[in-house]
């Protein structure tokens, strides 16, 4: 399997098992429109070399820590907790998508970061990129992008 095939196949295992949404990749050429709050991303080494964002609008943001954490709706939630999920969420969803990619295979995945804004990572011409755009539940866009190299 292809490392984009492993990463969708992942996205939405983890999707349906912890986090009770649905993941629907965008068309070719149309990106999902929102106002990105959060970025979370994750460094990994071993065959491939590289880093995971993932971009969450607020709405996505709340809705997925609430679903990881298993808050109900009318629970508080901080900044804190909502960055710690979704933190969690990109180590999950990478350790997942490399054990699809490659079994065989150990990787090294540093600590995630979540941080407020559309944080993009600088272009590396040594690099490949992968940009994955979709919705959650049909309704709040989300981006994923993978900086790696073999």
């Amino acid at each position: 399997m292809d490392f984009k095939s492993s990463l969708i196949l992942a996205l939405e295992e983890i999707l349906d098992k912890m986090a009770f949404m649905v993941f629907e990749e965008a068309g070719k050429g149309t990106p999902a429109q929102g106002q990105f709050e959060y970025t979370s991303q994750i460094r990994f080494k071993g065959k491939l070399v590289g880093t995971l964002q993932l971009y969450f609008t607020k709405d996505t943001a709340q809705a997925l820590a609430r679903n990881l954490l298993g808050l109900r709706d009318d629970a508080p939630l901080y900044d804190g907790t909502i960055e710690d999920a979704l933190g969690e969420f990109a180590n999950i969803l990478m350790g997942r998508t490399l054990s699809i990619f490659q079994p065989e295979v150990g990787f090294d995945l540093q600590l995630p970061q979540t941080q407020l804004g559309d944080q993009p990572i600088a272009p590396n011409g040594d690099h490949e990129v992968l940009q994955i755009e979709g919705l959650l539940d049909e309704l709040e866009p989300c981006r994923m992008v993978v900086h790696y190299s073999k």
